[in-house]
């Protein structure tokens, strides 16, 4: 018996079922497991075409968020306050429409507000006057406001926009100083890119905040559903590839930056490579998965955020949290037998 070698191949790509997946940032390590598992293979043989789109597709005009809701894509990146969002919206899709976490990239938290050492602001309470630069996010303001009220301050930060996205925010910390002098950072990656530059910082942690899962992979319920199989596989993927950048944050480094290359992105090769060695410990569960989430940890942070009346409408009026259990699920990363 023979085959025709190009007609095979087509039909072995036509069988393959397509996810796509928005980036909430420009390849970096916290993305480590998802190129891994791309650059070995995994998606293929798991019989998936996998597409990562950069929000630098669009300008950052669409978020991870905008695109999952609008079916442009089948999940994206984003943090957890995005889907307590979701569900607390008064624009929020219908019930079993809504976006569900379905993975957490990471276990440790690795985020902190971040000043510059020469700004003299050490400690959140001195933010009070003080100018944060901010991502926009529903949440992010009040979080940082209560964060310096804890300090002891009155949580009057001054919120500033600087038109920049993604890293450009903490540039902007880093070239105007006289303008901004606070933002939000992942250590591992915004804090060996200072190091490395020699910029000194002062550090506020979240760790006197129950702060959730971030960032973490979300999709719309009913999306998910409809393609159980298929995310079943892709995590399960996913899932060995970031066993891999935990083991190996070298390689699993050359892979970022490769990826970035590509994207027309030039990444230091020993910046990528200090982040994945700092970063290689938050990957993976005390047993060694990728992946799950606890509902004691969303209960905690959706707690804390009713307690501090972070959560409101547009008038400023309290808002109900949704159980923890409606806004993830490890379903997906727990594969039927059948």
């Amino acid at each position: 018996m023979c085959f025709r070698p190009g007609i095979h191949r087509v039909n072995r790509m036509a069988t393959k079922t397509k996810i796509s997946v928005a980036l909430d940032w420009t390849p970096n390590t916290n993305h480590s497991g998802f190129f891994v598992a791309q650059a070995q293979g995994l998606y293929e043989a798991a019989g998936l075409e996998v597409e990562f789109h950069s929000p630098l597709d669009n300008n950052y005009e669409k978020t991870p968020r905008m695109r999952v809701e609008s079916g442009e894509c089948h999940m994206g990146i984003t943090p957890s306050e995005t889907v307590i969002s979701c569900h607390t919206s008064d624009k929020a899709l219908p019930e079993g429409q809504r976006l569900v976490a379905v993975a957490a990239l990471l276990q440790t938290q690795t985020s902190a507000i971040v000043t510059l050492k020469s700004s003299g602001i050490a400690s959140p309470k001195q933010l009070d006057g003080k100018k944060y630069a901010s991502y926009e996010g529903r949440f992010e303001m009040p979080i940082i406001q209560q964060l310096i009220r804890d300090d002891g301050g009155e949580g009057k930060a001054i919120e500033v926009t600087p038109g920049e996205h993604g890293l450009g925010i903490f540039n902007t910390l880093l070239n105007k100083p006289d303008e901004y002098h606070a933002t939000w950072v992942f250590m591992p990656w915004e804090g060996v890119i200072a190091r490395q530059k020699g910029v000194e910082l002062n550090v506020f942690t979240l760790d006197a905040i129950p702060y959730g899962y971030t960032p973490i992979l979300v999709g719309r319920e009913d999306v998910l559903n409809g393609i159980k199989t298929a995310i079943e596989a892709f995590l399960a993927a996913t899932a060995k590839g970031y066993q891999f950048a935990a083991q190996h944050p070298q390689e699993s480094a050359a892979i970022v930056v490769d990826v970035a290359k590509h994207k027309g992105i030039e990444l230091s090769n020993a910046i990528v490579e200090e982040s994945a060695k700092e970063l290689g410990g938050a990957f993976l569960t005390a047993d060694g998965s990728w992946g799950t989430m606890e509902t004691t940890r969303w209960e905690a942070f959706t707690t804390w955020l009713s307690t501090n009346g972070i959560v409101t409408d547009r008038a400023g009026k309290a808002v109900e949290v949704p159980a923890a259990t409606t806004l993830f699920t490890n379903k997906y990363l727990q594969p039927s037998s059948s």
